[in-house]
């Protein structure tokens, strides 16, 4: 890909910044470099994947990840990778995105897990002399859309 003179000088001050700011290993910084080389921002991902507010990931957010979960599966079989990238991120190695659905007995494990941790959250509330604050926090936006409600996540895990 041909980059323009003035994209690639651009990409290469902002990457400079990054770096300085940055902590990073040097197979990262390595990672980093070979995508502003390329031709890409530091503040671009090729997963396209977005923070809460709809701004794209820093490639390096995405790349820790993907490593992340790389080391995870290098110490599982075939079988139980695959397990896990169907639970925690519901992609089959098939190619298909969809999970099957959870049993009923999954559902109230996660429910049991959940309502435990808004108790425990409440505790600690509590304990920090929070409660009404709290309270009317949750009165106010309890009624809010949120992004990617639909999302099946558990924060609790």
């Amino acid at each position: 890909m041909k980059i323009d003179k003035e994209r690639k000088r651009f990409l290469k001050q902002e990457l400079k910044e990054y770096e300085k700011v940055t902590p990073m290993t040097d197979d990262e910084r390595a990672a980093l470099r070979e995508w502003v080389k390329d031709g890409n921002s530091v503040h671009e991902n090729g997963a396209m994947a977005v923070y809460e507010g709809g701004r794209p990931m820093d490639f390096l957010d995405v790349y820790r990840h993907d490593e992340e979960i790389r080391k995870a599966l290098a110490t599982m079989s075939y079988e139980e990778g695959s397990r896990y990238l169907l639970e925690e991120y519901g992609i089959d190695r098939g190619g298909i995105m969809t999970p099957k659905p959870p049993t009923y007995e999954e559902l109230m494990k996660k429910a049991n897990r959940l309502y435990r941790t808004c108790s425990l959250y409440w505790e600690v509330l509590v304990a920090n002399d929070l409660r009404d604050e709290a309270y009317e926090y949750v009165r106010e936006h309890i009624d809010e859309e949120w992004p990617f409600e639909l999302i099946d996540r558990d924060i609790a895990q």
